[in-house]
């Protein structure tokens, strides 16, 4: 009986071959490509004006994780009440804290083109921010999120 078993199995066997088993050995499908963000993309002139962040970040990951932090510095700078030099000093500390020492002195032109829109929307001189200027930072700062997102 034994020996008859064996024989079955080995002529189904032979027939079938391993190709049963085959079956077994799909692939499996990758999952698709995520976004990193959801952003609706900004009026042309805040595109133009921030495109130049796009030029300056190169590395895929450098530029998805400032398009994280500014994102979350734009959502959340229109409640600061705050001054000026608060909320420099708030996106300053921020990213220190958040990319440690990872974008020091790799990108050349990167923070003073940082400082030089936020003198343009906040200015120089010290003072308390309208609700006009948070407006702002936040539409330029959601800016350089989706310019950053675009070519990542």
């Amino acid at each position: 009986m034994y020996k008859k078993i064996l024989s079955v199995v080995l002529l189904v066997y032979a027939t079938v071959g391993t190709g049963w088993l085959d079956l077994l050995d799909f692939p499996s499908p990758k999952p698709p490509a995520t976004e990193i963000l959801t952003i609706d993309k900004p009026d042309q002139d805040v595109i133009d004006r921030v495109s130049i962040f796009s030029d300056i970040v190169t590395d895929p990951d450098d530029r998805a994780k400032l398009a994280i932090f500014n994102h979350e510095f734009a959502k959340r700078v229109t409640e600061y009440d705050a001054t000026s030099q608060d909320v420099n000093d708030v996106y300053s500390i921020a990213g220190k804290m958040f990319f440690e020492k990872s974008l020091v002195d790799k990108y050349d032109g990167l923070s003073e083109e940082i400082v030089k829109l936020m003198e343009e929307i906040i200015g120089e001189t010290n003072h308390s921010l309208d609700q006009v200027e948070k407006d702002q930072l936040n539409e330029y700062f959601i800016g350089i999120s989706w310019v950053l997102i675009q070519k990542g």
